[in-house]
């Protein structure tokens, strides 16, 4: 199974890793500025700018941010074609029974199977991968001295991170005849957590993404307190849960897939900022 840590290493230190390729992202987004400050002028006209814009943007940090998008995109490539097709997605699949189904694009993703009588609906976005510390801000630990200098006093490494991060989802279980189960679920270090626990009459609108479904669910009794309820019921639900798989392989799971998943997009992300600016 993938470590988190790669992740850390290819997303939030993705300008670092590429000083053997040139420019890193932070140098091309420095050379935006005098770009922008160059068009602000205010000897330029409203006449001039109009009769004088060219039809097609050209403008002159475009291609130096067209090389460095080159650059990415085929380090990104080149990462992707080494590490081939992971094989913990069809491991996951073959042990739990879950399939997975998403769209090239968009953030959500949804993972169902059937258990008995029960159709099973489990839900998550890509964007919970924004639930991770930044490691770049801790690298760096100093003290001051005596004399008021600051001295280093230890190194973190990106390795240090921790490799986990909290993840927001939700579980549907449908059976017929029945109210639909919706559990709002929390996980962090492999623990799940359950935040509200409703009954819908509609499936589709349980799981559906779309935001007038999700407007109706949230105006539904959102279930007592969790953690007010007794131990022996706590106790079954998290039995429950585990029956289905909706236990800690199922949230180490999510992390790696959001990792997998965020990694192709990005690369989708830089293949279009570069069409946007070649255009």
């Amino acid at each position: 199974m993938k470590s988190v840590t790669r992740l850390l290493q290819t997303t939030a230190l993705r300008g670092v890793a590429r000083s053997t390729l040139g420019s890193s992202r932070i140098f091309a987004s420095r050379a935006l500025v005098p770009a922008l400050r160059m068009q602000s002028q205010p000897s330029l006209s409203i006449r001039s700018l109009t009769t004088t814009m060219p039809m097609r943007g050209n403008g002159s940090v475009d291609s130096d941010l067209s090389h460095t998008l080159s650059e990415e995109i085929e380090y990104e490539a080149k990462q992707a074609a080494e590490e081939g097709e992971p094989e913990f997605i069809q491991a996951f699949a073959n042990k739990t029974g879950f399939k997975i189904k998403t769209q090239p694009g968009q953030n959500r993703v949804l993972m169902t199977k059937q258990f008995g009588s029960e159709s099973i609906t489990v839900a998550f976005d890509v964007s919970e991968i924004l639930n991770i510390d930044d490691p770049i801000a801790d690298i760096s630990v100093y003290r001051e001295n005596e004399e008021g200098n600051a001295v280093k006093e230890a190194e973190r490494k990106a390795e240090d991170a921790p490799e986990d991060f909290p993840i927001c989802f939700t579980a549907t279980f449908a059976k017929p005849g029945a109210p639909i189960l919706h559990m709002e679920l929390e996980c962090e270090e492999g623990e799940i957590g359950v935040a509200h626990m409703k009954f819908l009459s509609d499936e589709e609108a349980a799981v559906s993404g779309n935001v007038e479904k999700d407007w109706a669910r949230k105006q539904v009794y959102c279930g007592p307190i969790y953690g007010q309820l007794s131990d022996d019921l706590k106790e079954n639900i998290d039995e429950f849960l585990a029956e289905r798989n909706i236990d800690t392989a199922l949230t180490l799971f999510m992390q790696d897939y959001i990792e997998f998943k965020e990694q192709g997009e990005y690369l989708s992300w830089l293949k279009s900022f570069k069409k946007f600016i070649d255009a």
